[in-house]
């Protein structure tokens, strides 16, 4: 039974064991008997009252053979607090009283030193009238006056920070709002202190405001140190980087061939596509991930035996880790035939079916009645904007031209669509092939001001169309708006020949070396047979 309980007493004395996993070898300690060391007793500096419901306790730090926890507070012979700190402020007394403080140390195992040295203090009386101010001690102020070292304000986007010094303890009210009334709040701190960090939020952000600073002596005596405005900070913009382009989903018998360009922006870190059956993923996690990485195209393999059709959105993130808004595409089996009459692997069918757009000379726009309710909110052809390097054009523009080397913003004010709805979608129609268009999500911006949606430059020139559809839950067209926008350089930027893309796709330019191939060797066929024939002239003649 002895030998028994040795053993309990040394399997219940492990307290700690240390493993050395980067080698082939380890060792362990064992630490036998617990931690009976307390820590060093601390030193109680200072008891001193501050006012006639606060007094403040200073005192030395302790140390522990392993790790101290804390220290214990006591009054008399009651607890008044726990704490990490090696100072205390008591706002548990009252005027006219004496009381008497130490403290203890103790560490992780409850172990607890002695008790300091005590300190016996008593509370000021009742508050009195304060005698004049001291010229001599005026920098450090008197019961009378009160010094202020330091305000510094750190303004922030919906907060601000106000941070005062005084030469002496005193409490603190702040004020706010926007005018002098300070009608939005006030703060007032619980301890007289000579440093105060007072933190105001829920401000509005790039909005001015009044405040006000009143300090109050222990003793009474109340003051203005400081009044005047702050302003909020703007929001830094934070803009979603551009899509992919010529996000195409073609079918290949059962297999899904997925191509894009990437955008010249440097920004861009890795592009990601999520795939779903049910609807075009609005967001990187709402689907399958089927690729991420950087390059240029992907095969989803076999899909097409199981789902059909198949959604495709393609996310590129930025080296900062924004998110654009997506870029989209859907591919058909062979066998089935697109809702809309589509040809089944162009990759530009909407979440119904819609086909390609085709070209309008004026801003359109249509709601479907049988899908709109009255808690339904669509925009008029005026609240729908595109925006690039500055310009802000609307639907209704008679004459929108947009760059074809600079990406541009697609957006509708929040406030403009509501009620019922799922998703909305732009496409833009290939200006050098009038059977492709490129789709892309409309999402709200961070700031939750606008849909928008970042469309790279496609770097081509032409006449093209820009097609905004609004889709409701069930994934029926609600509203469609078209306008025309024309691809062209600026009449004051240098003269430049600017190539289609057609000419740059693979097997227009095989035709094209063709062509001129041919025309070489026509060339050279007529030469010859005008030679022969000057032969045969000259051969006729001798003879």
């Amino acid at each position: 039974m002895k030998y028994l309980l040795c053993i309990g007493l040394l399997l219940s004395s492990v307290t700690s064991v240390y493993a050395q996993t980067s080698s082939s070898s380890f060792n362990i300690r064992f630490l036998y008997g617990s931690d009976m060391t307390p820590p060093t007793t601390p030193v109680l500096n200072s008891a001193t009252p501050i006012s006639t419901t606060q007094i403040d306790l200073d005192w030395s730090a302790s140390t522990d053979n392993y790790t101290l926890q804390g220290y214990v507070v006591t009054r008399g012979t009651s607890t008044v607090a726990t704490t990490t700190l090696t100072s205390f402020s008591d706002t548990s007394v009252v005027a006219s009283t004496t009381y008497t403080y130490s403290v203890r140390a103790f560490d992780n195992s409850f172990n607890y030193s002695s008790s300091s040295n005590s300190i016996a203090t008593t509370t000021p009386d009742v508050v009195v009238a304060p005698v004049a101010a001291d010229p001599d001690n005026a920098t450090e102020g008197t019961v009378a006056r009160i010094v202020t070292r330091d305000v510094s304000i750190s303004p922030g986007i919906s907060t601000t920070s106000l941070a005062v010094e005084t030469a002496r303890p005193v409490r603190l009210t702040v004020r706010w709002g926007r005018s002098t009334d300070y009608e939005l709040g006030f703060l007032v701190s619980e301890l007289y202190a000579k440093r105060h960090v007072t933190a105001v939020t829920d401000l509005e952000p790039g909005t001015t405001y009044e405040y006000e600073i009143i300090a109050e002596t222990p003793f009474g005596l109340k003051s203005v140190i400081s009044a005047g405005q702050f302003t909020t900070l703007n929001p830094a913009v934070s803009t979603a980087p551009p899509n992919v382009v010529r996000f195409l989903a073609t079918a290949q018998q059962d297999d899904v061939q997925l191509s894009w360009q990437l955008s010249a922006d440097e920004n861009i870190s890795f592009v990601r596509v999520v795939r779903s059956h049910l609807g075009f993923p609005a967001h990187p996690q709402d689907g399958a991930i089927v690729y991420q990485g950087t390059k240029r195209a992907f095969t989803d393999s076999d899909i097409l035996s199981e789902y059909s059709p198949v959604y495709y959105t393609a996310f590129t993130y930025s080296t900062e880790g924004k998110i654009s808004s997506g870029a989209v595409a859907v591919a058909f089996a062979q066998s089935d035939t697109p809702p809309g009459g589509g040809d089944g692997d162009s990759g530009t069918l909407g979440p119904a079916g819609s086909t390609v757009p085709v070209k309008v000379t004026e801003a359109t726009s249509t709601v479907e009645q049988e899908r709109y309710t009255p808690d339904m909110r669509v925009p008029e052809l005026s609240e729908l904007f595109i925006v690039q390097s500055g310009i802000e054009y609307s639907f209704l523009n008679p004459d929108i031209v947009l760059r074809p080397t600079d990406s541009f913003i697609v957006q509708i004010p929040v406030a403009s669509v509501a009620g019922n709805l799922k998703s909305i979608i732009g496409t833009v129609l290939d200006p050098t092939n009038n059977t492709l268009s490129y789709a892309f999500l409309l999402r709200i911006n961070e700031d939750k001001t606008y849909y928008q949606a970042v469309i790279p430059a496609l770097s081509v020139v032409g006449d093209s169309v820009l097609e905004v559809v609004i889709y409701d839950y069930e994934a029926l067209t609600v509203a469609t708006y078209k306008a025309p926008i024309k691809f062209a350089q600026p009449a004051d930027a240098p003269e430049a020949v600017l190539f289609p893309d057609v000419f740059f796709q693979g097997p227009n330019l095989i035709l094209l070396g063709s062509t001129l191939l041919g025309a070489v060797l026509l060339t050279l066929l007529l030469v010859l047979r005008h030679r022969r024939e000057d032969k045969g002239d000259e051969d006729s003649a001798d003879y």
